[in-house]
């Protein structure tokens, strides 16, 4: 079974990053205070990165700025993890249009390891999303 193989649902996809910031670090942690941290705490890094994605704008203000506030290495990663190998997946498919990524934003290639750990992360997702749209039980039934 593949496991982007259900449509990327971005209204979700918010909903999912909304509980996952509460659930980590409660309500008084603004995205700022975590991007001030992001170094030092690997869930931080982990949730900056989902953040990102929320939607075009989000991306492109925070890419603008990426030298000026320490982003240059996670925006390297998310360009790089998305825009490789992207034809037939769905997730990646969406996210690159969604946001209008090309590999050339990038300015470094980004280590093999934080491309997987980032995939990784939007794979717990799409867990989630199956679970949520029933999907999930219906695979373990067949």
């Amino acid at each position: 079974m593949q496991m982007f193989d259900i449509e990327f649902d971005h209204e979700l996809f918010l909903n999912y990053t909304q509980e996952l910031h509460k659930h980590l670090f409660g309500d008084g942690v603004t995205f700022e205070d975590l991007i001030r941290d992001i170094d030092n705490h690997h869930q931080k890094h982990h949730l900056v990165t989902l953040h990102l994605l929320k939607d075009k704008e989000t991306f492109h203000s925070y890419y603008d700025r990426k030298h000026e506030l320490g982003l240059d290495s996670v925006l390297n990663i998310i360009i790089c993890a998305l825009t490789e190998d992207t034809a037939g997946d769905k997730i990646k498919e969406h996210l690159v249009s969604c946001l209008s990524i090309t590999p050339e934003m990038k300015t470094s290639e980004a280590k093999s390891n934080d491309r997987k750990l980032l995939m990784k992360n939007l794979k717990s997702f799409m867990m989630y999303a199956r679970k949520k749209r029933g999907v999930f039980d219906q695979a373990i039934q067949e």
